[in-house]
Order: structure tokens, then sequence, then C-alpha cells
């Protein structure tokens, strides 16, 4: 992969603490399986997010819809209780 003029590697950009903090408060298992089922994501995106590491700007994108969409679900089975 190319770098760009950030260093980070050609399409890809730093997670944002926000998205990493609203991530943790949804994983019940930090396994594969686990991670895979949830968010879509392997261990490894996993450990690179948590670390701060470069990920494709593409895969946050993808990972701000998830959130939203479980952030949603659980908020409308709080109000149905």
């Amino acid at each position: 992969m190319k770098s760009s003029a950030t260093g980070n590697p050609a399409g890809c950009v730093l997670p944002d603490r926000t998205i990493v903090t609203r991530l943790r408060k949804h994983v019940h298992k930090q396994t594969d399986e686990s991670l895979n089922d949830r968010f879509g994501i392997s261990y490894n995106t996993w450990r690179r997010l948590i670390s701060g590491r470069p990920v494709r700007a593409s895969l946050l994108s993808r990972l701000e819809m998830r959130l939203d969409l479980i952030e949603q679900r659980s908020t409308d089975l709080k109000l149905d209780s």
C-alpha cells in the first residue's frame, strides 16, 4: 500500500476514540467469531482499532452505521419495556 501525505496507508485513517468507546460498550467477547457476528470485523481489525492504528475509511463508515443501528435497537427495546 502506498502512504498518503498523513503517513497512513492510502485510503486509511486513524479511528476516532469516540467510535472505539462506542464499540467497546457493545463487545461481549473479544473473539474472532463474536466480533464478526456483532460488527463484521476480525479480531485483527479489532486490535488495530483499540490500539489506534490506521484502518480503511470505508470500514469506519460501515462500523458507524452498524453502531447507530445497534444503539437504536437498544433504545427501542428499552422503550418497549
